[in-house]
């Protein structure tokens, strides 16, 4: 089918898929390549009946200093998933009830003791990069306090990065320097701290889903940088969670700056090695009505070292136009419309009939007659350009 958008997402310890968005333009063959409570806790929330109402100020503050407290002993001593769902809503309730800078000191001073619960629950995004699920309470009040007090945030966040403890609190922990510091220092340190995480082989070896969520801020970053830590992940063949999660980066990094990925690949094709055919999937993202990419495809197809394998993965889905959307930490994913789907496979049908007639490609004729073939489809049922 044409214009496939799928949703891909975490799931356990693997990325798999979640759900098929019905989103289709028109009609094209798709090719799929994250003890007890304490007596001070505040007074209105009931465990066992699972009841509370909204805190007033002065409620807030009279069981302040035992709020978070309390929390981890809830949690911990919860026996069902709707006694800790309980306990979660107050404590954000509780939040809520005092000034910004009372809950983001709060907050900054219980994650300073290092205590911590299990919510039960999972590492799920939600709109606008926030967690509509945390499987800690420390993950909850780091994605609260990014939420609340960005620049406190984005300050504490190097307190988290700054030792190697948990995937799913750097995955916050990025997200939060990225929203809450603009500044060049800022940015250096995220790019090395992003790059660490990619390296850090415990965390791939049984990836939590926050590990492989954060992934995403190398596409926030964007550029060259990251890619042989990428590359490297990408062909773990061992290790599909992960290989997956880098293979989803580097493609919507090929969708964000198709020229400039592009051209790093073909400098580097030993970062390639034994995924050439997920090579091809990147190089079917050119738009060749733009000259310098069909400079790169060009230059791609007259390769002497091409494979057929890969010239036939690559003539199985030119222009790609597969697109896999979900919610992100940092970033969101644009699909083209119809009308710009059809343009694109109107330049690349005209693109193929050039390379056909000219000798240079007389080798991969084959590939551009199956790529001719398939295009002329498209157009057809596409109709007239606009």
């Amino acid at each position: 089918m044409r214009g496939a958008v799928i949703k891909w997402l975490a799931g356990g310890a693997a990325l798999g898929v979640v759900a098929l968005v019905a989103l289709w333009w028109s009609c094209r063959e798709t090719h799929p390549e994250m003890e007890r409570p304490s007596p001070a806790a505040p007074p209105v929330f009931n465990p066992a009946s699972q009841t509370h109402h909204r805190l007033s100020p002065v409620e807030a503050r009279s069981g302040l200093a035992d709020l978070l407290p309390s929390a981890v002993a809830n949690l911990k001593a919860a026996e069902t998933a709707d006694q800790k769902g309980a306990t979660l809503s107050h404590l954000r309730q509780a939040l809520t009830g005092v000034s910004t800078n009372e809950a983001s000191a709060l907050i900054r001073r219980f994650l300073d003791t290092r205590a911590d619960a299990p919510t039960g629950r999972g590492f799920k995004i939600g709109g606008q990069g926030i967690l509509a699920e945390s499987p800690t309470l420390r993950a909850f009040l780091l994605d609260y306090l990014g939420q609340v007090d960005p620049a406190a945030a984005a300050l504490y966040a190097r307190t988290i990065l700054s030792s190697a403890d948990s995937p799913d609190e750097w995955a916050v922990a990025l997200r939060n320097l990225a929203r809450g510091d603009a500044s060049p220092e800022a940015k250096a340190l995220l790019e090395a701290k992003t790059a660490e995480l990619l390296r850090n082989e415990a965390w791939q070896q049984d990836p939590s889903v926050g590990y492989l969520e954060a992934f995403d801020t190398a596409v926030h970053l964007g550029g060259t940088n990251l890619l042989p830590a990428l590359s490297d992940l990408v062909r773990k063949k061992d290790n599909p969670a992960v290989a997956h999660a880098a293979f989803l980066t580097l493609d919507r990094l090929t969708i964000n700056q198709p020229a400039e990925m592009l051209a790093a690949l073909a400098q580097h094709p030993e970062w390639m090695t034994g995924r050439e055919e997920t090579r091809a999937n990147y190089f079917a993202r050119a738009d060749v009505s733009d000259a310098e990419q069909r400079r790169l495809v060009e230059a791609y197809l007259l390769d002497a070292t091409r494979s057929p394998a890969e010239l036939r993965a690559f003539a199985g889905v030119f222009p790609n136009a597969n697109y896999l959307v979900s919610h992100n930490l940092l970033t969101e994913v644009a699909t083209p419309d119809g009308t710009s789907l059809a343009r694109r496979d109107q330049a690349a049908l005209q693109a193929v009939n050039q390379w056909l007639a000219d000798p240079r490609f007389e080798k991969v004729k084959p590939a551009l007659l199956k790529m001719q073939a398939r295009l002329a489809e498209f157009t057809r049922q596409a109709g007239p350009p606009n």
